[in-house]
């Protein structure tokens, strides 16, 4: 739970800048939105939360608002204590791991797997429907229900008994 502490007290920190005198309302919704990104995910409503605070600058906030405290710092406080409230009750271990997309060194042993069962025809064909601006399945499905005899079976089990695969699934 090291991670959780480290992620509560870095947005206390931003809590606490709510008090300085030289509070910059954009330089503190970046850290904050940064923080939370992290935490979060770049489009959580916890970060679109922090990201929709701003000054109203109509004659009836500012009216309405004169000789009280600064209704943006309330709203950036509030916004942040409840987002504070919600990591403590979050399982945050280090176990967790965020899943990232597969590069194209990672996916490489898939195509491989049709280029050794297929002809170089075959490949190039399969290819050229894969890649067209629109995939049929239809298309793709009658492809591999041509294939002779048990290439689409050897196809699938080179694929899944490749070692990238049961690393892969070692992940999830």
């Amino acid at each position: 739970m090291e991670k959780k502490e480290t992620y509560l007290a870095l947005l206390n920190d931003q809590l606490h800048k709510l008090d300085e005198k030289s509070f910059d309302l954009s330089a503190w919704k970046r850290g904050t939105t940064l923080i939370m990104e992290t935490i979060f995910g770049l489009n959580a409503p916890q970060v679109k939360a922090i990201e929709k605070i701003d000054y109203a600058y109509s004659s009836w906030a500012l009216r309405d608002e004169s000789g009280a405290t600064d209704p943006v710092k309330t709203a950036c406080r509030s916004t942040l204590e409840v987002i504070i409230r919600e990591v403590e009750l979050m399982d945050i271990s280090p176990a967790k791991k965020e899943k990232t997309p597969l590069t194209d060194k990672e996916l490489n042993f898939i195509w491989d797997s049709f280029e050794n069962e297929l002809t170089g025809a075959s490949v190039k064909k399969l290819k050229q429907l894969l890649l067209a601006t629109e995939i049929q399945p239809l298309e793709v499905e009658k492809f591999l229900k041509d294939l002779p005899g048990q290439t689409t079976v050897t196809l699938l089990q080179a694929i899944i008994s490749a070692p990238q695969f049961t690393e892969w699934l070692t992940k999830q």
